[in-house]
């Protein structure tokens, strides 16, 4: 009988201990999260220059060939021809004057790539000062390079550093030899000649 009881105590305490046994889960490590490295969009590029037109089948004309006086608005001017021709216009401030310059360069083409502007098959440069000195500056030889970066989507875009040997003209002045620079980036669209004639009513 004793034995008995001895073996009931012993069944009850065995039982007790499996009972309050733990059971231990284990858990993954958590993932550590990777930073997040948003790349901002490029930046789109400004250009210095983006006035005017680059003309297909043309050539620049003699300014003095002009039958419509509206058509001297346009300042450079343009006829039918077998080159292409760029024309850059700009507006800009000089010591508190205005300036309004054109520039216009005939090449056999404006494929990609560099072109000296003394072997340009024409080229017109003209500076207007609009303040209270009025006089122009007509430009006579040119040094520098023009760049074509690109040719395509109806634009042609690149770079110009140019150097323009001139003269200046005024009424109040005698005329004298000056140097000028033009340099910037450009962005020009791409224009049958038709579109750059002043259009009458």
């Amino acid at each position: 009988m004793k034995y008995a009881a001895f073996l009931l105590i012993t069944l009850l305490v065995l039982a007790g201990c499996s009972g309050a046994k733990e059971e231990l889960k284990t858990e993954a490590p958590p993932v550590a999260k990777k930073d997040t490295v948003v790349t901002p969009p490029p930046t789109e590029r400004v250009y210095t220059y983006s006035e005017r037109y680059a003309i297909p089948d043309a050539t620049i004309d003699e300014a003095t060939n002009v039958d419509d006086p509206l058509q001297a608005i346009r300042v450079i001017q343009l006829k039918e021809g077998k080159n292409s021709v760029l024309v850059i216009s700009s507006f800009d401030t000089l010591a508190g004057q205005s300036l309004e310059t054109w520039f216009g360069i005939e090449l056999p083409s404006f494929a990609p790539g560099s072109y000296a502007l003394a072997d340009a098959a024409n080229a017109e440069f003209y500076r207007f000062y609009l303040g209270e000195d009025r006089k122009r500056i007509d430009g006579e030889s040119y040094e520098g390079k023009l760049t074509i970066e690109e040719n395509s989507d109806g634009y042609v875009s690149g770079y110009i550093d140019a150097t323009i040997n001139g003269v200046t003209k005024s009424f109040d002045a005698d005329s004298k030899p000056v140097r000028v620079t033009f340099t910037g980036s450009f962005r020009i669209q791409v224009v049958d000649l038709e579109n750059t004639l002043m259009k009458t009513r």
